[in-house]
């Protein structure tokens, strides 16, 4: 009996598969609105939201989803690719207009913020695993980064659900008072086009990244920066690798180094390389290639959100208390202040 309704499952693969693009793509539509625009709310976050929705609330799709194994490739598959074609989204000629102070900016962010969130986890006494995907999730690019870092750390869905949920508070919090400050002359110590390079370099996702930059006109410095501290993903992951082996691997299993090596870290180089070409940088390109190779990236990064969504029980959250949201606050106030010492000093 077992056997057979295992088959039955088995035979659904098409169907559940189905559900997840469908669900993707509605979190897609959904973004495109002009109030998640206008409010930065990206995707991949409505993804992970309407994943969760499912998740609680529609029992026989969450079963479907588990059983037949499409929650498993949704999340380590679909999201590596997604990962890749994100590369297409930066050029090398990105890095030349910020030039080595960006990438020092962008290094020393990414890295400090990343050991400050370990020593936090430590003080409050959470679990390693948790506390290096809410740091991932701080340091580079908010969810997308806590995915990535998932696919590495092993934490399970009810630490990814809780890193990704600080993303979405303190990431969405930033987008909002940054604009403000600006407006309030609290940042007037900055030039617009360095106010710009602050928000790019302190804020969580990329969406919020562009939505605070277009709300004070300095949309372009603002992404250009971000997009920088997203490039690190590449030496973060193969550093995250290294630093799991000697830490994580509790269980005395001889793993190497060559086995715990995030390539698809190595492929978003490579699409990073590729999408410098001067062939994909000509107004066609950018217009037609670029963007459907993004629109892709974004439905791709979407499916993986939605399975992650699935797996969030809002008991998770609940149980996961307030040091979690506590240790992201600080590691919050210290991009801000990390943030505009940076800026200034090598910018």
């Amino acid at each position: 009996m077992h056997k057979k309704r295992k088959n039955i499952y088995k035979g659904r693969k098409f169907e559940s598969a189905m559900l997840l693009i469908v669900l993707a793509f509605c979190s897609y539509a959904v973004s495109e609105l002009s109030f998640f625009k206008n409010y930065g709310i990206s995707a991949l976050i409505v993804a992970v939201l309407i994943g969760a929705m499912i998740g609680n609330f529609a029992h026989q799709n969450t079963t479907l989803l588990k059983k037949t194994g499409i929650l498993n490739i949704a999340t380590k598959q679909v999201l590596r690719l997604g990962i890749i074609l994100y590369g297409f989204r930066i050029t090398f000629y990105d890095i030349q207009q910020v030039g080595m102070g960006g990438i020092c900016v962008a290094l020393i962010i990414v890295f400090s913020t990343f050991f400050i969130g370990l020593l936090l986890g430590k003080f409050f006494k959470l679990d390693l695993k948790e506390s290096m995907l809410i740091s991932s999730g701080s340091s580079i690019c908010g969810a997308a980064a806590v995915m990535a870092s998932e696919s590495i750390i092993k934490g399970g869905p009810d630490r990814v659900g809780i890193a990704i949920c600080t993303v979405v508070v303190f990431g969405t919090l930033g987008m909002f008072l940054f604009p403000i400050a600006w407006n309030l002359g609290w940042l007037n110590f900055f030039d617009l086009n360095h106010m710009g390079y602050f928000m790019g370099a302190t804020l969580h996702e990329v969406a919020h990244a562009v939505a605070a930059g277009e709300a004070i006109k300095a949309g372009d410095s603002a992404v250009i920066e971000k997009m920088i501290r997203v490039l690190m993903l590449v030496p973060f992951l193969i550093f995250l690798a290294i630093f799991s082996l000697k830490f994580l691997n509790k269980n005395g299993e001889k793993v190497g180094i060559k086995d715990n090596i995030p390539y698809f870290a190595l492929w978003f180089l490579i699409a990073s390389g590729i999408s410098s070409l001067d062939i994909l940088n000509t107004d066609f390109a950018i217009t037609y290639i670029k963007s459907t190779i993004t629109i892709i990236d974004t439905l791709l990064l979407s499916i993986a959100m939605v399975a992650l969504g699935v797996n969030i029980h809002r008991n998770v959250i609940l149980k996961a208390g307030f040091k979690p949201f506590l240790m992201a606050l600080v590691l919050f106030v210290w991009l801000i202040v990390s943030g505009i010492f940076l800026v200034n000093y090598f910018m």
